[in-house]
């Protein structure tokens, strides 16, 4: 019966997990239904994340404990009904590797005290303020995994079905369809984090359940919570043989060899020992026994082992080497992100925040950005610009690492600044006219002036930076190949943990700029390499096109992506 119901909420909680991450971390969805759910379930978030970023983010504190006292009362239940990455573990090491299983690579029983080592480690980096690059959350692996790769390939695939059952779609009436865009996102690091769902997955040939029993840090922490579960297996000594049976049959290795003895740290409360014989051992309440249960097998030098291992990689994944010159102001945050070195220790690097954004612009970092950095978002502009009506990537963080904007914050959250290249602009370098980034600032921060040159009168573009947020629009359109012309920058960015983001009277004092013409910008070009300044271009403001002062609604209206 346990085996049963295991599998049902195995079945239920992937095709939850999957239809939330398809439907929910999206525009508008992500506004109004709690997408990263999931990613709260599992009290290793927030023990992390409030150790890392010295604070305590009240939703993720709730979930946790929740899930916290039931396993103190079920045990590990969470690891074998619950967790997605083990439903697709048993999934493969049902159907792929029970006959491709290697018996004599099998690990030895001590190596299941590594992920309780590997625990006490990232618990140490925590409390030194040092988490992300290795977190390895098995939801948030999943989640991942799901943004950088699955999402990627299952848009390809619709996109290919819509071309080929365009005719069918016609033919009953459903022409929308036909016309339906589908957005396609890329994403850097998608090579990585297949790599390691393969690893994961794959080292199912060495021994069942192998990153559950040897690597998983969560389940060190679900295990160490389990010690004194109450709802157990219970074996009957009477009718008991020590056949071996329950211990052959047990995934990961939870029951001793001669069947009376059960690891509750170990057990995941998958029902097969039960399964396989009836009529000795069953799951139910029971008091804690000593000579049927007992803990983890730890002893100090795994404690010790696991602090100090902490202690030495903080500095290691601190260490910015790898962080090259040109790139140094390029890591560009998204809106609504805290300050770094509370960022750093909150953000999880699930992805979430990637999968909700429409036009693609948040990518994860890479080795180039520092390795503390590793899967953290950034918005990469020549990819896609922030778009201004949308603010969803606060909505579906799970850890508060991204704030929460309205509309009307996210117009005053400067992530950076854009810096036009001179010798790069078809206007500056080749007198051509070419005003696209003048264009398609939604905050009209981009002026067009005109030079005298020796070959006559020509309008360029210049940048105000009090009026620009970064927001990368005008990088994303630059015509120019390769590297564009107008380059934005993280300076002049403005984050703040909680409070408003600029003062009412500045607020107001930056609307009218944006509402009147770019006339009112006096920046003086005299000295210029390409000329003397004549007169500014007047034209229209662009907030009628892009409704930068006349919505005000919190939530924009759906995009058609």
């Amino acid at each position: 019966m346990l085996k049963k119901t295991r599998l049902v909420l195995q079945i239920a909680f992937v095709i939850l997990f999957t239809v939330s991450f398809f439907t929910l971390t999206r525009v508008p969805e992500a506004y109004h239904v709690p997408s990263h759910w999931f990613l709260r379930l599992n009290p290793l978030v927030s023990l992390l994340a409030s150790a890392a970023s010295r604070g305590i983010f009240p939703p993720l504190i709730l979930s946790g404990i929740t899930v916290t006292l039931l396993t103190i009362v079920f045990g590990r239940f969470f690891c074998g009904m619950l967790c997605p990455l083990g439903a697709v573990i048993d999934f493969f090491d049902r159907f792929l590797f029970k006959r491709m299983r290697i018996r004599n690579c099998r690990p030895p029983l001590w190596a299941q005290k590594i992920k309780y080592v590997m625990l006490i480690g990232l618990i140490s980096m925590a409390v030194l303020g040092s988490m992300t690059p290795l977190f390895m959350d098995p939801v948030l692996m999943m989640t991942r995994f799901f943004t950088l790769v699955i999402n990627p390939l299952a848009s390809v695939a619709a996109e290919d079905s819509k071309a080929t059952l365009t005719p069918v779609f016609n033919a009953i009436g459903l022409d929308n369809l036909s016309y339906s865009v589908i957005h396609i996102p890329l994403y850097y690091g998608g090579a990585g984090a297949a790599t390691l769902m393969i690893l994961i997955i794959g080292a199912g040939i060495f021994d069942r359940r192998f990153w559950c029993q040897y690597i998983c840090p969560s389940g060190a922490l679900l295990g160490l919570l389990s010690r004194f579960a109450i709802f157990r297996r219970r074996v009957c000594a009477d009718t008991c043989t020590s056949c071996r049976a329950c211990f052959v049959g047990c995934p990961t290795r939870a029951i001793a060899e001669d069947g009376r003895k059960t690891s509750t740290a170990e057990c995941i409360v998958c029902g097969l020992c039960t399964a396989r014989k009836k009529s000795c051992n069953s799951f139910g309440f029971a008091p804690f026994s000593r000579l049927q249960t007992c803990g983890a097998d730890l002893e100090r030098r795994h404690a010790f082992a696991g602090i100090l291992g902490g202690l030495l990689l903080v500095p290691a994944i601190r260490a910015n080497a790898s962080l090259r010159r040109s790139d140094a102001g390029r890591c560009i945050r998204p809106p609504g992100a805290i300050p770094e070195t509370e960022f750093l220790g909150r953000c999880i690097s699930c992805g979430a925040c990637m999968k909700v954004c429409p036009t693609n612009a948040i990518q994860p970092c890479t080795l180039g950005d520092g390795f503390q950095r590793v899967y953290t978002p950034k918005i990469v502009p020549r990819i896609g610009g922030c778009e201004e009506k949308c603010h969803a990537c606060g909505y579906v963080c799970p850890t508060g690492a991204l704030r929460k904007l309205s509309y009307e914050e996210k117009r005053f959250a400067k992530i950076g600044t854009a810096v036009i290249d001179r010798h790069r602009c078809l206007a500056w370098e080749q007198n051509k006219e070419c005003l696209v980034c003048d264009e398609v600032c939604p905050y009209n921060a981009i002026t067009a002036m005109i030079v005298q040159t020796t070959t006559g009168r020509f309008k360029v573009p210049v940048v105000n930076e009090d009026l620009c947020l970064g927001c990368g629009m005008c990088e994303q359109h630059c015509p120019i190949t390769d590297q564009a012309a107008i380059i934005v920058y993280r300076f002049g960015e403005n984050r703040r943990s909680t409070g408003p983001y600029i003062r009412e009277k500045d607020k107001a004092e930056i609307l009218k700029k944006r509402q009147e013409s770019d006339s009112d910008i006096g920046v003086s070009l005299e000295g210029s390499v390409r000329g003397t300044y004549e007169e500014p271009v007047s034209r229209p403001s662009t907030a009628g096109n892009h409704g930068s002062e006349k919505e005000t609604g919190d939530t924009p209206p759906g995009f058609a992506f």
